[in-house]
């Protein structure tokens, strides 16, 4: 049994990885976020990490006369557990959320760390993969005039085209 196990994992081609290129669209809680739209780009290396980068703009809510905003730059990081045919995916995202607020003719900005722990599921749609994504962000407290909502959860749905990297031969 060992030996058709050694000859059939040796005619196998072991995926290096994919290069994933998409959209991004998310909600979250908070006036600053809301819904919001991005584009994603990242490297599923070796099938078993996960390194991509993203952006995404939130059109926040206008209460009492303020309008507030928050553009998402991060850096995802997870690691990719197969559960069948899907991928379960634990990851942390790392970078800045600039938020912008408007009242009365005043526009001010103010730039926070983030850090968002969350997990995601890839599953394989045809040509693209779809993946949701649930994330908790914990950002700095920006200085505006009004206080504004800088931690809570955030849904996101990618799109993304996983393009094969190539594959290990023997």
């Amino acid at each position: 049994m060992t030996v058709a196990a050694l000859f059939l994992t040796s005619s196998l081609l072991a995926q290096l990885g994919e290069v994933h290129v998409g959209l991004v669209a998310s909600y979250g809680t908070g006036e600053a976020y809301e819904p919001g739209a991005g584009v994603v780009v990242g490297v599923a290396a070796g099938r078993l990490a996960y390194v991509g980068l993203r952006w995404v703009y939130h059109r926040g809510t206008t209460t009492a006369g303020v309008t507030n905003r928050a553009q998402v730059y991060g850096v995802d990081l997870g690691v990719l557990i197969p559960v069948g045919a899907l991928e379960v995916v634990p990851g942390l995202s790392l970078g800045a959320v600039r938020f912008a607020q408007r009242a009365l003719g005043i526009a001010d900005h103010a730039t926070e760390f983030l850090a968002a722990p969350g997990v995601s599921v890839e599953v394989p749609a045809g040509r693209v993969a779809v993946i949701p994504e649930l994330q908790y962000h914990l950002a700095g407290d920006p200085d505006l005039p009004s206080q504004v909502d800088h931690r809570g959860l955030v849904a996101s749905l990618r799109l993304v085209i996983p393009l094969e990297i190539g594959r290990i031969r023997r």
